[in-house]
């Protein structure tokens, strides 16, 4: 049974079926590179930051790939329900957090442009049940929840809001915490212009 207070659970695809929204400027293969690529960033981001913060970091994914990645870092793989949409897939990985032991869990994103490991530690400082990171187009990039069934996931368009909602007809504590370097993922055209503007994403990565 693990001791560590937060499971920090980051969700992945599989890369072959990842970023396709971004089909009108990149090919099956260079996003597939481009979601691998910031997957592992995310990973070189938690796996420090965990150690010092009292967390643990698991991936919850259906992918071979994305699986084989997080073993050979000796980090915990959830396994997706059988046709799982990104909900049933947290579900899955909420339940396996309170199996071990965690009293809080954490989602991350796969494909945060720049997240800062200051903002990362802040958000994990809420001492609200539920604590949202609203997405730049208001759905939810990074959510907290002590405990990890706090909620029902209802990720999708505007989620945040839906989030904030549930949790005050809950009657529990919630607070949103706009950070900005966790709001930035890299899911359309518009995202990867502004990340290889700001210098978020090296031009050389890509094709």
């Amino acid at each position: 049974m693990s001791r560590a207070r937060t499971l920090i659970l980051v969700p992945m695809k599989d890369p072959a079926r990842a970023k396709t929204r971004l089909a009108d400027r990149l090919a099956p293969a260079d996003r597939a590179c481009l979601a691998a690529l910031l997957f592992r960033r995310t990973l070189d981001l938690l796996e420090p930051l965990a150690g010092d913060l009292d967390a643990r970091v698991a991936v919850v994914t259906g992918g071979a790939e994305a699986a084989a990645t997080a073993r050979a870092r000796a980090i915990p793989v959830v396994a997706e329900p059988p046709r799982a949409t990104l909900n049933t897939a947290l579900a899955a990985g909420a339940a396996w957090a309170a199996e071990q032991g965690h009293a809080r869990l954490c989602v991350i994103p796969a494909d945060l442009a720049a997240p800062d490991p200051t903002d990362v530690a802040a958000f994990l400082a809420s001492e609200a049940a539920v604590t949202v990171c609203p997405s730049a187009d208001q759905g939810t990039n990074a959510l907290l929840l002590d405990p990890p069934g706090t909620l029902d996931f209802r990720y999708g368009p505007r989620s945040a809001a839906r989030h904030m909602a549930q949790a005050r007809a809950r009657g529990l504590s919630a607070r949103l915490l706009p950070f900005e370097s966790l709001s930035f993922d890299i899911d359309t055209g518009a995202c990867l212009d502004r990340a290889l503007g700001v210098g978020a994403l090296d031009p050389a990565t890509l094709p």
